[in-house]
């Protein structure tokens, strides 16, 4: 996000800790619903819940999508998505050692925890985002809504909006954006995207192209291996035009039970054309590496 750039004030980790996993954990809270009952579809393949097969129509039309880190858009490999289609909510709780969007590491090396759900009817997906530093008087909610069509037999459409409210140091900020992502799952085994979010704040757009591939261990775990070209235009305002990043990410997950999921992702970030000298939002654009740790309930 191109407003959580410079002047980040640090405090100790170990003070803020407990503040920040207790303004999560009430959070958390009150998202989770009173009653919450699974539906009754099961998806049209085996996942790795071994759920008996039957088709579901609204999963094979769309698929549910999550919120990646900075409230973006992350849609994951099929039998994963299938597998919480079976279930009306679910939440996300993410701790990342680094901040990192657009291929720069916003709060200076200071770690970031979030939470995230979803509320999807008919291929629209409500999903709010929350988010708090440990480390830094820096705190982050977006609300997105999302919608996706299937194209054809492995092309979908998203089309998104996402309200952003950042508070660094006591001083708030507010932006919204438009994103729309399009998914290609025909060759097996890899999974393409395509992805341009515009800020109207900014009134610069940012573009990302990535191909994952997966391999099932067993039926419970599963890795995965993905990389990422970034290219801004205009979306970093006071940033470099064009090429600006390369990602590559490893992934392992592992699903005891069709509720529980635990995953972990370390990550390397190599900065494209970085010109600090004429473009004072390149700081923070660098090469570093980072690691995340996530767990996820279905209801």
């Amino acid at each position: 996000m191109n407003f959580f750039i410079n002047n980040f004030i640090t405090s100790p980790a170990l003070s803020m800790l407990p503040i920040s996993l207790l303004r999560l954990s009430l959070v958390l809270s009150l998202l989770v619903p009173q009653a919450a009952q699974p539906q009754q579809n099961s998806p049209a393949e085996p996942s790795v819940n071994k759920t008996p097969t039957q088709t579901s129509d609204s999963a094979e039309k769309t698929r549910p999508v999550e919120i990646g880190s900075g409230g973006n858009i992350k849609l994951e490999k099929q039998y994963r998505a299938k597998a919480e289609s079976l279930f009306e909510w679910h939440a996300h709780l993410l701790w990342e050692s680094r901040y990192v969007t657009e291929g720069r590491d916003n709060l200076s090396g200071k770690s970031l925890l979030s939470v995230s759900s979803e509320f999807e009817y008919n291929g629209l997906s409500i999903v709010p985002w929350i988010a708090d530093s440990p480390d830094a008087r820096y705190s982050e909610f977006n609300l997105n809504a999302v919608y996706g069509i299937k194209l054809t037999d492995g092309i979908e459409l998203y089309t998104g909006f996402n309200h952003i409210h950042g508070r660094e140091n006591g001083v708030s900020t507010d932006d919204n954006e438009v994103s729309l992502d399009l998914s290609f799952n025909k060759i097996k085994k890899l999974y393409m995207l395509a992805s341009i979010y515009h800020s109207f704040e900014a009134d610069g757009s940012f573009i990302e192209l990535a191909a994952k591939r997966g391999h099932k261990i067993n039926n419970e775990t599963r890795v995965s291996l993905k990389g990422i070209v970034g290219v801004n235009a205009g979306y970093i305002t006071d940033g470099h035009k064009g090429l600006n990043h390369f990602q590559l990410t490893t992934n392992i997950a592992y699903q005891p039970d069709a509720h529980m999921e635990f995953y972990a992702y370390a990550g390397y970030n190599l900065a494209i054309n970085r010109d600090i000298n004429q473009y004072a939002g390149d700081e923070l654009l660098d090469d570093f590496l980072w690691t995340g740790l996530g767990f996820t309930y279905r209801f």
